[in-house]
């Protein structure tokens, strides 16, 4: 009975952490500032469980999570549910090798992309002629761990249907459970950057018709995924794209009238949109006002002004963010905690979910964290 009765209060506590991120998203009064947990290195360490263990075996790694969550405190939510064994989850996105812990690095390392130009500019013959699908097929081999992708691939058939239950039986609210992104990135990782900043000038016709191409297949595997989970929120991860990175003309065409199809598809669907922004899109954050009112939330990583985007996008969308992790890395628990005491005041409380910039860092003092937390 005490079991039953402890099973209860979890669910009871999922269920009204999920209503206040909910009425925070949609710009409802609050009692108080939802926080998103974000930090898969950071849960690794505060747990003791050594980082090559944390990469390969995905139940370890849903669980090493929720422990930290519990040990944080008030945490409403996850930010993004683990889907899988994390450098398949990377490479699955990115297509870019992700070397590991335990394998190519030390046990203790963090994960590191690799970006290298594993796609040739012949392999774009292969998308125009025989489809993105196609391509997939014939570059993944040259960029994944095939035997760590078929684990990946079981433990996914047999339990991403079944993981945000694992976090809502624990108390937990789960915005995304899936991850995608815009061709734009994928196509950046494949070629890597500086190779395909170039193609971006000396080909940009054939780059364009890759992207169109690609694009209704990322678009259809995100709403297969998020549909999968049973949930209404997909996170669309992007950094590559990001204002500071390319210029106005290639900002225009090859990256923002992507995001907006995807979002555009997946909240006629009744599915919200959480967009993952890394790096500074300062300049453009007033183009984020023709995706449809309330259809996402912007989640920076401490690069852009979070206040100067309230002030171009007033209650547009819903804004997650955004402790920078300078700040939860070197700063003092009192100064993480007035950073968090000030974007509250200045941009909230309603349409705003606090959670870390990107990623809890692996080496920030837990008292940081804390700090975060208890603001």
């Amino acid at each position: 009975m005490a079991e039953e009765s402890r099973d209860e209060h979890k669910l009871e506590l999922w269920r009204e952490r999920d209503e206040r991120v909910q009425r925070a998203l949609s710009y409802e009064p609050v009692g108080k500032v939802p926080l998103a947990f974000t930090g898969s290195a950071f849960a690794a360490i505060s747990q003791g469980v050594p980082f090559s263990r944390f990469c390969t075996d995905a139940d370890t790694a849903i669980e090493v999570t929720l422990d930290c969550m519990d040990e944080l405190g008030d945490v409403d939510a996850t930010s993004m549910t683990a889907s899988g064994l994390l450098p398949c989850h990377l490479t699955n996105l990115w297509l870019s090798p992700v070397h590991l812990p335990g394998h190519e690095l030390p046990d203790h390392s963090l994960w590191q992309e690799q970006d290298s130009a594993d796609m040739s500019v012949e392999d774009y013959e292969i998308i125009l002629s025989d489809g993105w699908e196609a391509f997939l097929a014939y570059f993944m081999p040259k960029v994944h761990n095939l035997e760590l992708l078929e684990r990946h691939d079981k433990w996914m058939a047999e339990n991403l249907a079944d993981t945000p239950r694992r976090y809502h039986e624990r108390g937990y609210a789960t915005l995304a459970s899936v991850a995608a992104t815009i061709p734009f990135e994928a196509l950046c990782g494949a070629r890597s950057m500086a190779e395909f900043f170039l193609d971006l000038y000396r080909m940009p016709d054939k780059v364009k018709a890759a992207l169109d191409n690609a694009q209704p297949w990322c678009v259809e595997r995100a709403i297969e995924l998020t549909g999968i989970c049973g949930a209404n929120c997909c996170s669309i991860v992007a950094g590559r794209g990001a204002s500071a990175m390319v210029a106005p003309k290639i900002w225009d065409e090859f990256v923002f009238p992507y995001i907006v199809d995807m979002v555009n598809q997946l909240h006629a669907r009744g599915i919200f949109c959480l967009l993952h922004l890394d790096g500074d899109w300062s300049r453009d954050l007033h183009r984020f006002l023709e995706l449809p009112r309330r259809s996402c939330a912007l989640a920076f990583d401490g690069s852009t002004d979070l206040r100067a985007a309230k002030r171009a996008l007033g209650d547009h969308v819903a804004f997650l963010g955004d402790v920078p992790a300078s700040l939860l890395v070197g700063g003092t628990p009192d100064e993480v905690h007035g950073y968090v005491t000030a974007l509250i005041r200045d941009i909230g409380p309603s349409g705003l979910i606090m959670s870390p910039g990107c990623e809890i860092p692996h080496d920030a003092p837990t008292e940081n964290v804390k700090a975060m937390v208890s603001a």
